[in-house]
């Protein structure tokens, strides 16, 4: 009996599906909405200070080795505070008629008003014309667990010496780890609304010996 040639057949079909899904044009990709880039970008932004906290200079420079432009170099301390490194920084996404912004100032440097205690500080600010609150609400209680305060003013978790505290400001935060000596480190992360921005605020002190 002759051999059959339908398995040959098959053979030539089957290549031909497949170099007809190789050649075949590409299936548009889905684009990301502003709010949905305003969010990884916020995020992306503090995993990046979480991980080089408390060295505002590091942030800088790995953010943008990973597409930040150039951070601007402030030009004022802010009172009570010596100012060693830090900058910002803003990108941008626009899809149609509507541009997300999202930007971040970071520092870190003395706490002179702490004097005589060698305070230490670090602050990193992230900001968003986009209403990124609720999804920062939830990255921040992935992290650290049920926020210790929330109002209509903003959330507020606290960590280190600094639990326990008054949430209402960083003052309460910079007193604990003065008074708590050498070693300690107090946390204060804030999300609020201001200047028609969504914002989130960092800030980490600590307490270490004289140089």
């Amino acid at each position: 009996m002759p051999p059959t040639r339908t398995p040959r057949l098959t053979g030539f079909a089957a290549l031909a599906g497949v170099l007809a899904l190789a050649l075949a044009p590409p299936a548009p990709a889905q684009e990301t909405s502003p709010l949905d880039w305003a969010e990884g970008a916020a995020r992306g932004v503090l995993d990046l200070c979480r991980q080089d906290a408390p060295d505002a200079a590091a942030v800088a420079e790995h953010g943008e080795v990973w597409g930040w432009p150039d951070f601007v170099p402030y030009l004022e301390h802010p009172d009570g505070y010596q100012r060693e490194a830090g900058g910002e920084s803003r990108r941008s996404y626009t899809l149609g008629d509507t541009t997300a912004e999202v930007e971040v100032t970071v520092q870190s440097g003395r706490v002179t008003d702490a004097a005589p205690a060698n305070v230490r500080y670090f602050r990193c600010n992230v900001a968003a014309n986009q209403p990124i609150e609720a999804d920062l609400e939830a990255y921040f209680t992935g992290l650290y667990g049920a926020p210790v305060s929330k109002t209509d003013k903003g959330v507020v978790w606290l960590g280190g010496v600094a639990a326990g505290q008054s949430a209402d400001s960083d003052d309460a935060a910079l007193a604990a780890v003065k008074s708590a000596g050498v070693g300690a480190n107090g946390l204060r992360i804030e999300l609020f609304h201001d200047m028609d921005r969504d914002q989130a605020k960092i800030t980490e002190y600590r307490n270490v010996a004289a140089d």
